[in-house]
């Protein structure tokens, strides 16, 4: 496959991973502070701006490389991947039964872009460092 390719993904620098790691704690702190200088502020405006913060530092993380990209871990990517889906349409899924048992419909507010982004980029994120974890454990 060629690099010029559109199915190729460039991966970012290892120090994006930093820059990730400020998406987590700062959507907590904005929907603090638009609490105190809003009143009016919804409680599902605020998860979602969570949740889209969360999805973006999940989605960075996932496309960071590690410090040594070679065969193994670019097969563990994809695999992640993979898993990351499998487990978002279980995740969904049992969402849906959950609500549908709670208020007797499948449809939520709460099932947005945000969430769903949110879900699987943390999924996937967790299946590749699991599978790094496995790697070194063995």
């Amino acid at each position: 496959m060629k690099e010029k390719s559109i199915l190729h993904m460039p991966l970012l620098s290892p120090g994006w991973k930093k820059v990730a790691f400020v998406f987590f704690p700062l959507p907590v702190l904005l929907v603090i502070g638009l609490a105190f200088g809003n009143s009016d502020l919804d409680a599902n405006e605020s998860t979602q701006i969570i949740y889209g913060f969360w999805a973006i530092g999940f989605g960075i993380l996932n496309m960071a490389r590690e410090p040594k990209e070679d065969e193994m871990i670019k097969s563990f990517r994809l695999q992640a991947f993979q898993t990351g889906f499998y487990w978002l349409i279980w995740g969904l899924g049992a969402l849906m039964l959950v609500n549908y048992l709670r208020f007797d419909r499948i449809t939520s507010e709460i099932f947005t872009v945000y969430l769903v982004l949110f879900l699987l980029n943390a999924y996937v994120y967790a299946a590749f460092q699991y599978q790094i974890y496995m790697s070194t454990k063995d």
